[in-house]
């Protein structure tokens, strides 16, 4: 337990080296973070079904009869030859439209975050939640207008930029993560708290999922779009007038405002320690890396081979499938982690939730059957554990005026490789959609398989340990 937090439920944030502090109240503040992620989250994730099906629509459509639009869950299992390799066009081509769409969004944000996310130590978390909130805004309007008008597929590129340029949703947990950093002691309390946000926004998300399956079942995609606007209008408000700044101004005149000073400060953090810390963030950040890109990069395959023969579902299908992955694994998580941390570190979960990503993908590309499908949602349920757990393990590692500097790294990377692993992702999967579909999952296992070995060196190094070295205590007078 974290006494520090029990016997003062008031933090103080100081507001430069020669002011008083400012007090923010822990509860409201945990509270308020957690319902502006969930309609931050929430309008973002619902977006992903609708580009996704919107797109593979449009594409059916173009190879329909007559040029009438067709279903989604055409999938001939017993058709002919023909009508085969229609679907197989179908499938390729809207994973070559997802790839370049997926890649733009996320490469574009890398340098926004790098940027932007540092200067949080510095001049406050709320303006990136602007700035991202505005991102999400502006595509969601670009989305509408291509929908509405009718617009070629890809024009919805310019919304990707838009969400790109302001850091998509890494800058946006960038910014949170630093202000439960801000309001939490280091240890198990910000891991769990941690946990508790990306859990709680997995949670609206999977409903978001959920509810968005249903709706645009009958290619209904206009009133959903206005859902999502609302949805993100309703979290910049909150923003602005409920939420509290945890990390006031802290300006230093000897250093300059400029992109490569920022940018230097983000990687600054991996060399101003010792040694050994240097060296745990090190293959923390990689680990991390490697499982942004074998975990997140492949959303729009997995849609698409759920749709594909043998298993043809429909969008309901993959929602409602989706919705309820989440839900479990999530609450699996929320329950599990409580109570595992009694007798296991953070970094002996990572090398659990790693085995669990690896044994997943391996089940996900032989799956001939629903029954599979449903194995590999079972065996994937610790894998989701390693991000937030990483988040915590890198944390408490650093000091609490370089925690933006840290998630900004997190974030930019998170998206790079998320950026580039849709594009190796997506390319695999076109290339082999005719005879083998499951094998860019193969591969997301032996990528793993790095992941493994990582996770295992990391472990030796924190366990060689004592606590107070391999944890950050900081004192709040």
């Amino acid at each position: 337990m974290d006494p520090i937090e029990e016997d003062k439920p008031l933090l103080p944030v100081l507001d430069g080296p020669n002011e008083k502090p400012v007090i923010v109240r822990p509860v409201y503040q945990f509270i308020m973070i957690e319902i502006i992620c969930i309609l931050h989250f929430g309008a973002l994730i619902a977006m992903l079904p609708i580009q996704q099906f919107y797109i593979i629509d449009e594409v059916a459509k173009k190879y329909g009869e007559d040029g009438e639009k067709s279903n989604v869950d055409y999938c001939p299992i017993n058709g002919t030859e023909l009508s085969n390799n229609t679907s197989n066009i179908v499938q390729a081509e809207s994973a070559n439209v997802l790839m370049y769409l997926g890649f733009v969004g996320t490469f574009i944000a890398v340098i926004p975050i790098l940027v932007l996310g540092s200067l949080t130590d510095r001049y406050g978390r709320k303006f990136p939640l602007y700035l991202s909130l505005v991102g999400i805004l502006l595509k969601e309007i670009v989305m509408t207008v291509t929908v509405y008008k009718g617009l070629s597929l890809w024009f919805l590129a310019l919304g990707e930029f838009f969400l790109g340029i302001t850091g998509h949703f890494g800058l946006f947990l960038a910014a949170m993560m630093g202000m439960i950093a801000d309001i939490t002691t280091p240890g198990k309390d910000r891991a769990i708290k941690i946990i508790v946000l990306e859990g709680t926004a997995a949670v609206a998300l999977a409903f978001s999922i959920l509810g968005i399956g249903f709706w645009i079942k009958d290619g209904n995609y206009r009133h959903p779009l206005i859902m999502c606007i609302a949805c993100t209008v309703l979290a910049l408000i909150l923003t602005l007038t409920l939420l509290s700044e945890t990390s006031k101004t802290n300006k230093k005149k000897d250093t300059r405002i400029c992109t490569k000073s920022v940018m230097c400060a983000c990687f600054d953090v991996y060399r101003n320690g010792s040694r050994i810390r240097n060296k745990k963030l090190l293959i923390g950040q990689i680990i991390f890396c490697i499982n942004s890109g074998a975990l997140l990069g492949k959303s729009n395959v997995v849609t698409l081979f759920l749709l594909n023969k043998p298993l043809c579902w429909n969008e309901v299908d993959v929602q409602v499938f989706t919705c309820f992955q989440i839900l479990v694994n999530w609450v699996a998580i929320l329950f599990g982690i409580k109570i595992v941390h009694k007798y296991l570190a953070d970094y002996t979960i990572v090398i659990a939730g790693t085995v669990s990503a690896i044994a997943s993908s391996v089940t996900l590309a032989f799956s001939l059957e629903d029954w599979i499908v449903y194995l590999y949602a079972v065996i994937s349920i610790m894998a989701v554990s390693t991000s937030p757990l990483l988040r915590s393990v890198l944390s408490r590692l650093v000091l609490p005026d370089e925690q933006g500097s840290l998630f900004a790294c997190i974030g930019s990377s998170e998206l790079l490789l998320t950026s580039l692993a849709q594009l190796f992702y997506g390319y695999v999967y076109k290339e082999t959609v005719s005879y083998l579909p499951g094998l860019v999952f193969l591969i997301t296992a032996g990528v793993l398989v790095i992941e493994f070995c990582l996770s295992l060196v990391l472990y030796s190094i924190m366990s060689s340990e004592p606590i107070s070295v391999t944890e950050t205590v900081i004192k709040v007078s």
